[in-house]
C-alpha cells in the first residue's frame, strides 16, 4: 500500500534458525553451579528445545529435552546434534510437559518451562529491544504466538522503550488458546491441532499471560491454509524458506493488516521446516 513501510525482523538467520537460542543462553548463564552440574531439562516440540540443548552444549551443562509424538524429524535430529538427550513421552506438549516436570524431579534436574521462566523471556525482550534500537520509527511489531514467551519479552522491552507502538500476536485458529484467553482475560485450554510446532500450545504460559494480558494490544487468528500458502509465497518471491510459525505474522497481514500502522515489523521466528513439511505444504496441505 502506498506510503507504508513493512519490516521484517530476521530471527531465522541465527545459528539454531530460531529466535530460542537468546533465552536459553541466558537461563544458562544464570544457573547456579550446583543447577549447572545437576543439568536442565525442558519440554518442546522443536525450536525451544533446540535452544536449550544448543545453549547447554555451549555452557557444558547436560540437557534432556522431551518433545511428544510427531514432532518434526528436523527439529528432533538438531536437538541431538546439540547435543541434548532426547526422549519422547506423550502425543502433545502438555504430556511432554508432564513427563519433563516428574524427570526433573526424580533425576534432579533443573526444569525449564517455555512461558514461565523469567531468564527466557528476558532473552526473547532483547527482540524487541533490536526492533526498536534499529528502527525507532517502529509503530507496531507483529508477533507469532505459541506459548506466549516471545510476545511478552518483545512486548516488555518495546512498551519500555516506546509505550505507544503497538503489539500485535497472532496465532493459528487451530491452536487459539492464547487469543481466547486474552479475550475472556483469564487462562483458558484449548484444543491445539495446527502442523505449525512453534504455535502449538493448549494454554498460554502464566508467566507469559499475565505480561501479555497487560500489554499487548491486538491478536488475531489466521487459518492453516494462510499459513501453508504464506510458507509457498515466502519461497516463491523471496526464496524464503518459513516455518509455519513465521507464517503467521505474513499470513495476518494480508488478511487484518490494512489498518495497521505505516511502519509495522514483522518477526519472522523461524525456519525449521524439514523436507517432508514442505512437500506437504508445497501440496496445499493434501495428507497422503
Amino acid at each position: 500500500t502506498a506510503g507504508r513501510e513493512i519490516f521484517v525482523k530476521c530471527e531465522d538467520e541465527a545459528e539454531i534458525k530460531s529466535f530460542k537460542g537468546r533465552g536459553a543462553l541466558w537461563r544458562m548463564v544464570r544457573l547456579s553451579q550446583d543447577e549447572a552440574r545437576s543439568g536442565v531439562i525442558t519440554a518442546s516440540t522443536g525450536n525451544h528445545g533446540q535452544g536449550v540443548a544448543y545453549a547447554a552444549g555451549r555452557a557444558g551443562i547436560r540437557s534432556v529435552v522431551v518433545v511428544p509424538a510427531g514432532c518434526s524429524p528436523l527439529k528432533l535430529d538438531r536437538i541431538r546434534e546439540f547435543g541434548a538427550e532426547l526422549r519422547i513421552s506423550g502425543t502433545g506438549i502438555a504430556g511432554a510437559s508432564q513427563a519433563a516436570q516428574a524427570a526433573a524431579l526424580a533425576e534432579g534436574m533443573v526444569y525449564v518451562e517455555d512461558g514461565e521462566d523469567p531468564e527466557l523471556m528476558a532473552g526473547a525482550a532483547t527482540v524487541g529491544w533490536e526492533i526498536l534500537e534499529d528502527l525507532p520509527a517502529t509503530e507496531a511489531i507483529v508477533v507469532p504466538v505459541g506459548g506466549g514467551n516471545l510476545i511478552a519479552g518483545v512486548a516488555l522491552a518495546a512498551k519500555r522503550l516506546k509505550p505507544s507502538v503497538r503489539i500485535i500476536g497472532v496465532q493459528s485458529e487451530a491452536a487459539p488458546a492464547v487469543v481466547r484467553s486474552w479475550e475472556l482475560k483469564r487462562l483458558v485450554e484449548m484444543p491445539c491441532a495446527t502442523f505449525a510446532g512453534g504455535l502449538a500450545t493448549p494454554f498460554p504460559g502464566k508467566l507469559a499471560f499475565h505480561v501479555i494480558q497487560n500489554l499487548v494490544d491486538e491478536m488475531y487468528l489466521v487459518s492453516e491454509a494462510e499459513l501453508r500458502a504464506e510458507i509457498r509465497y515466502a519461497l516463491a518471491t523471496r526464496a524464503t524458506l518459513l516455518e509455519g510459525a513465521a507464517a503467521a505474522p505474513f499470513a495476518a497481514l494480508r488478511r487484518y493488516g490494512a489498518d495497521w500502522p505505516a511502519r509495522t515489523v514483522l518477526i519472522q521466528s523461524g525456519a525449521n521446516l524439514s523436507l517432508a513439511e514442505l512437500e506437504w505444504v508445497l501440496a496445499d496441505g493434501v495428507r497422503s
